[in-house]
């Protein structure tokens, strides 16, 4: 091949290349990543030991002296889980005995003759209602019950009971319930309880579901919704007397 030939082959070749594309070579991307972690610490609240105002539980109530807890509760409320208030009396008035048949009490027959002795929660005026309060500071979120029970009632000065009183609480969907200060008491159910004042036996009247009743609940029963029935023929004459006892659980009932 003469020099003019293998010049133009040469010049050829060199030309072709520079238009030809050059492959890139791009380098791998791996991914990365990293934690962190995260925590808060919830302590349970401090213990609550006066009663609350039965319409905001979020405001205690107090003496006008600012020092003493004019609670009804016999067991001073110093737990996580404990009552901070019960009405301390309620009478169903006075009656004349029937000599046949058995005897009913209630408001319907003899308008306000059942009335309940509660504390002045809003400082004027006393509170008419059935109350009871618990408070819940445990931060456990397991819920609790109470339940009500009667002791025969006993002739004043005597030996003598009266026969076949019953004391009826009607709670279910009649029960003013107000939880803290959000008015909404989902979770917390009343239902009726019948108390035998011959057996003494327990009935559960609230109800507090679990991850419901934490704070400071309030329960209130108009005397409208509280009865005493069954009352035997031929009662004797003057004051009968019992007592009301209320018991506070820390589980729900199933």
């Amino acid at each position: 091949m003469n020099k003019s030939v293998s010049s133009l082959v040469l010049v050829g070749a060199l030309a072709l290349g520079s238009v030809l594309p050059l492959t890139a070579h791009a380098e791998k991307v791996t991914a990365t990543s990293g934690e962190t972690t995260s925590d808060v610490t919830f302590e349970a609240p401090e213990n609550v030991v006066n009663p609350v105002d039965p319409n905001n539980p979020g405001t205690t109530v107090t003496d006008p002296d600012g020092t003493k807890d004019p609670g009804g509760a016999t067991v001073d409320p110093t737990g996580p889980l404990s009552f901070l208030y019960v009405s301390p009396a309620i009478s169903f008035g006075s009656q004349k005995a029937v000599s046949s048949n058995t005897q009913d009490i209630t408001n319907a027959d003899k308008p306000g003759q059942i009335k309940v002795t509660s504390q002045k929660f809003n400082g004027t005026d006393a509170n008419t209602n059935l109350v009871t309060e618990v408070s819940d500071t445990r931060g456990t979120n397991v819920g609790w019950n109470v339940q009500v029970s009667s002791t025969p009632l006993t002739l004043k000065g005597a030996t003598d009971v009266l026969k076949g009183a019953t004391i009826n609480l009607g709670a279910n969907d009649t029960a003013k319930n107000t939880v803290n200060n959000s008015g909404d008491p989902t979770g917390i159910d009343g239902q009726d309880a019948a108390l035998s004042t011959k057996d003494g036996n327990a009935a559960t009247i609230y109800t507090a579901a679990k991850d419901a009743g934490a704070g400071q609940t309030a329960f209130q029963l108009s005397p409208d919704n509280i009865t005493m029935t069954g009352i035997e023929a031929n009662a004797k004459t003057g004051t009968y007397e019992g007592t009301l006892t209320w018991t506070l659980n820390d589980t729900p009932v199933e």
